[in-house]
């Protein structure tokens, strides 16, 4: 999907913002990531009133109250319709509400206004991603990082994008530039296991899931990801006890994350612990009931165990989702 004609002074009027999902980030990259002002020299110096309104609606975002946020920019709007920091706020805040065409339009017009920066192109290309088109996201955070190389955040995005495409060394080298700026983001690290991974440098990987762990063991609030996978390769190499422990603590912190228990169903099989892989499975296709590949695990646990009929169910529901899978894909 392609949108309005937008290009900054100087540079080629071919310059296309993108989708509605792109240009919804961007204003969260300006917020919250930059933490910079929207103001800009093209535009005047607002009034000590405009600047404690927008203050007020900035304060509403960090709140999380969206539809404050949403009402304010709206009758602030109303009287300043050309204000480009507004409109970047509306358009975030949009974002935030879940309206990505409405954001998009916001977007679109705040960029008439003023052209985006480094960071509003990084949200564009976070947008592309909203929509599953990683080959255009690709294009606009490789933009993003051409005019502003030292963004963490923006590299960590790039190899999040370059993963989901199996562009494995352009991701490497992503997350390894992301560290580089910001050596504590355990999620740079984390992610640059998975791509060791896809590299088939599993030993590095399980170094890099080790290292992301050894940086949160303080953390007050630590992600379950790279317990998952790590715990997910120690499964593969048979060192079950190890990934056992992992996988508990994992869920733990994300008790209804069906990735978690679907590798926990896994580890029971392997153990030949079947009653414990059984409640563990029911309860991840429970929560996940359109994943073909749970139906699957659980109905091999139910052939396991004798348990012919609900096996036979489980392997029909496999292949109807699978046969929806495709027929969508078609």
């Amino acid at each position: 999907m392609r949108y309005v004609v937008l290009h900054r002074a100087g540079e080629n009027p071919g310059l296309r913002l993108p989708s509605f999902a792109a240009l919804t980030l961007i204003v969260c990259t300006l917020l919250t990531c930059s933490g910079a002002s929207l103001a800009t020299g093209q535009t005047s110096t607002p009034s000590q009133k405009t600047a404690d309104d927008l203050a007020q609606v900035k304060a509403s975002l960090d709140r999380g109250d969206y539809a404050r946020a949403d009402k304010d920019l709206r009758d602030y709007l109303a009287n300043r319709p050309a204000d480009p920091d507004a409109q970047y706020l509306l358009a975030y805040t949009l974002f935030r509400e879940n309206k990505p065409a409405d954001s998009l339009k916001a977007y679109t017009e705040a960029a008439q206004h003023r052209p985006p920066h480094a960071s509003d192109l990084k949200t564009v290309a976070l947008d592309y991603v909203l929509l599953s088109d990683y080959t255009d996201a690709e294009h606009w955070i490789n933009y993003a990082l051409s005019l502003d190389p030292n963004d963490a955040e923006a590299w960590y995005e790039a190899g999040r994008i370059q993963y989901t495409l199996n562009h494995f060394h352009p991701a490497l080298d992503s997350f390894q530039r992301s560290l580089q700026i910001d050596p504590a983001s355990v999620k740079a690290e984390n992610n640059l296991g998975l791509t060791l991974e896809g590299l088939n440098r599993v030993d590095d990987a399980i170094a890099a899931y080790r290292k992301a762990l050894a940086m949160q063991a303080e953390s007050s609030h630590p992600s379950e990801q790279p317990m998952l996978n790590l715990a997910t390769v120690l499964i593969d190499r048979n060192q079950l006890d190890e990934a056992l422990s992992l996988l508990q603590r994992a869920a733990q912190i994300a008790p209804d994350d069906w990735k978690i228990l679907a590798q926990l169903g896994r580890l029971y099989t392997e153990k030949g612990d079947f009653d414990a892989a059984r409640r563990t499975l029911e309860q991840a296709v429970s929560l996940e009931p359109q994943k073909a590949s749970l139906h699957f695990q659980l109905g091999q646990v139910y052939k396991k165990t004798g348990a012919t009929e609900k096996a036979q169910a489980e392997f029909a529901t496999t292949q109807k989702l699978l046969g929806t899978a495709s027929s969508s894909a078609k």
